[in-house]
C-alpha cells in the first residue's frame, strides 16, 4: 500500500470519527430534556445545596428552600443545553457516589458528600483567561457552576438568607457605594 493512500484513509477515518463524536455530543446537549423527572431529584438537589451552604449559626440552604428555587430556575430560565448538562450532572453525582463509596449520595456522610462535590468542582473547573471565556461561550456553564450559582442566588434572595445569613436593613437610608466592614461583620443584603 502506498503511504499517501494510507495517510488519506487515516485522515478520512479520523475526520469522520470526529464528526460523528461532535454530532453525538451536540445531540446530547440540544435534545429536549425530560424536565418532568426534575422534581424526583428534589431531595438530591436539597442535599447538594445544603452541602454547599450548610446550616451553622445561620440557616442553611434547605432551611431557605433553595431546592425549589433551583428547580424553577432550571425549568423556566435555563437554556436547553444547560438543562441537559444539569440533568446529566445529577445522574453523574449519583453514579460517582455509588462508584466511590458504594452508596448513594443521600446515604453518604458529610465528609463523603464534601469529597463528591470537590471532585465535581475540580472536574468542571474552567480554564482561566481568554481560553476560559471561549470555553464558556462555546460550551456554557458546567453542572457544578450552575448548581453553585443557583444555590447562592436562591439563598441570598430568600428571607432566611437575606435576614439571618446576611445583614439586612429594612430601610437602608442613604446609598454608600463603598463601606468598610468590621472583622466578623456580615455582608449587606440591601
Amino acid at each position: 500500500m502506498d503511504r499517501r493512500k494510507a495517510l488519506k484513509g487515516f485522515l478520512l477515518f479520523g475526520g469522520g470519527a470526529a464528526a460523528v463524536a461532535a454530532g453525538f455530543k451536540s445531540y446530547q446537549w440540544y435534545r429536549k430534556p425530560d424536565l418532568q423527572q426534575l422534581p424526583d431529584y428534589k431531595t438530591l438537589i436539597a442535599e447538594l445545596a445544603e452541602t454547599i451552604i450548610p446550616r451553622t449559626d445561620t440557616p442553611g440552604a434547605k432551611d431557605a428552600n433553595v431546592q425549589d428555587y433551583i428547580i424553577t430556575m432550571i425549568q423556566d430560565c435555563t437554556p436547553t443545553k444547560l438543562q441537559n448538562k444539569f440533568m446529566d450532572g445529577l445522574v453523574d453525582v449519583q453514579l460517582y457516589a455509588q462508584a466511590q463509596y458504594n452508596r448513594s449520595f443521600l446515604e453518604c456522610s458529610k465528609e463523603q458528600r464534601h469529597n463528591v462535590l470537590a471532585h465535581f468542582e475540580k472536574r468542571d473547573r474552567q480554564y482561566s483567561g481568554l481560553a476560559g471565556k471561549v470555553q464558556r461561550k462555546l460550551f456554557g456553564d458546567s453542572f457544578f457552576v450552575t448548581l453553585k450559582k443557583y444555590t447562592v442566588q436562591g439563598y441570598c434572595t430568600s428571607i432566611q438568607g437575606a435576614t439571618q445569613g446576611l445583614a439586612y436593613d429594612y430601610i437602608p437610608g442613604k446609598y454608600q457605594g463603598c463601606a468598610t466592614l468590621a472583622p466578623g461583620q456580615k455582608c449587606w443584603a440591601t
